[in-house]
């Protein structure tokens, strides 16, 4: 990557370093908020500025404020997340001896085609595993990739399921996120349509554990296997096969844990980190937000990383700096939709609920935030009013809405626990 993107202009500006000691001695970590006058010139039409030449295409992913980012790809960008995807795909084939057919998520493209500097913005499904690949794919396929161009999302959920409903042979469910399962198959008898199911495979670590579970109950005979850590930025870790989440063998990763930023080969076991990748499309030591812990090495010597939420997503109303990953922790009990947000007024928090969901006890959810000593401060000083309780009709499909205005992928959506903004409430429709 470095010799590929020698004369780009970012490389140029840290003295265009040719190994990885000059790399990480003289180029320095970096977020979204850094990269995005650099990206807006890629925007601009500029060419050579991240990386030789000009990207592909650019994809939108939701951003922590509440915004939504631009993320440039390169073509060898997409090379690296086939690297990834593949090998998995071919090992989960095996491994269960799939003869029917499979479903692999396709998005409704509800979004409207755009066009940056006569670059597209968005990419299919197929763009993301090749042509080559996509037609082996498309032979097994319950349902036509043609499907996946529909722009009412309605007509999709309708077309999608009438294809699936043929297919008494489905034997593989393959989605990101669990939640786009739940919301496709909402009030369908699962059990008896798709008698030869083996395989789900989806998110299940950080906030999607409790959506991941939901689906068990609809498939009882039916082994979920985890997603790896995959974002719109890069593909971090995939299952091995024994579902171990292990580092890709792409691209260039790092470990942060404090000031220290550390390499694979230095990883210690139980400890948790902030994942920071180097990208072909163009990231540079680029701190994601997402928080891993180390849990050993398989048995083929690959680092095992097990996603546990976002780093990213911080609320810190009056110092007491709560994390999603904690707040995860303490909401992990809540059945159903759950996300902690400020209340309007910015002095205390809520917890969104589903109306239709068992009864919670804000009361235990609050002594669980109490761990945090920031919070339990704040909360002993009157600086934070007691945890609300707002309980709405249909947050997730809320959520959703809201998500795929600000441009995200209807099936990239994922479930958190935790949002820092001071409009949810009010979006939400509820009252404290």
């Amino acid at each position: 990557m470095l010799v590929r993107n020698r004369e780009c202009a970012y490389l140029k500006q840290w003295g265009q370093p040719a190994s990885q000691e000059e790399y990480r001695q003289q180029v320095p970590l970096t977020d979204y908020e850094a990269l995005t006058p650099w990206i807006g010139r890629i925007a601009s039409g500029e060419e050579s500025v991240l990386f030789q030449g000009t990207p592909v295409a650019f994809e939108k992913t939701g951003g922590s404020s509440g915004g939504s980012k631009l993320i440039p790809y390169t073509s060898e960008g997409l090379e690296d997340f086939r690297r990834a995807i593949l090998p998995w795909l071919a090992d989960v084939a095996n491994r269960h001896h799939f003869t029917g057919s499979a479903y692999f998520s396709l998005s409704p493209a509800c979004r409207t085609r755009e066009q940056i500097a006569g670059i597209p913005v968005g990419l299919s499904d197929i763009a993301y595993i090749g042509e080559a690949a996509a037609s082996i794919i498309a032979q097994v396929s319950a349902v036509p990739p043609s499907i996946g161009e529909l722009t009412d999302h309605d007509e999709w959920r309708k077309q999608t399921l009438h294809y699936l409903r043929q297919a008494s042979d489905l034997e593989l469910l393959s989605a990101w996120s669990p939640t786009f399962l739940l919301r496709l198959f909402e009030g369908e008898p699962t059990s008896s349509l798709w008698p030869r199911m083996k395989v789900i495979s989806c998110w299940t670590g950080g906030a999607s554990a409790e959506f991941s579970g939901m689906l068990q109950p609809m498939f009882p005979h039916v082994v979920i296997e985890p997603k790896g850590l995959m974002s719109t930025e890069a593909a971090v870790t995939i299952p091995d096969s024994e579902g171990n989440p292990v580092l890709v063998d792409a691209g260039f990763t790092e470990f942060r844990r404090g000031s220290s930023v550390i390499l694979c080969d230095e990883l210690q076991p139980g400890c948790e980190y902030e994942v920071v990748v180097t990208t072909a499309s163009g990231l540079y030591r680029y701190c994601t937000g997402d928080i891993v812990r180390f849990e050993g090495r398989n048995q083929t010597g690959r680092s095992i990383l097990r996603f546990l939420g976002r780093q990213g997503l911080v609320s810190d109303l009056v110092g007491e700096k709560l994390t999603e990953s904690f707040v995860a922790h303490c909401l992990q009990d809540i059945v159903g939709f759950c996300m902690l947000v400020p209340n309007g007024s910015g002095d205390g928090y809520s917890l969104v609920t589903d109306r239709s969901a068992p009864e919670i006890s804000i009361e235990t959810a609050e002594k669980r935030l109490m761990e945090n000593p920031q919070y339990a401060y704040a909360r002993t000083l009157g600086q934070l009013k007691a945890l609300a309780s707002v309980q709405v009709s249909n947050p997730w499909e809320r959520y959703e809405h809201y998500q795929v205005e600000q441009g995200v992928r209807l099936g990239d959506i994922k479930p958190v626990a935790l949002r820092g903004e001071r409009h949810w409430v009010q979006w939400f429709g509820g009252r404290s």
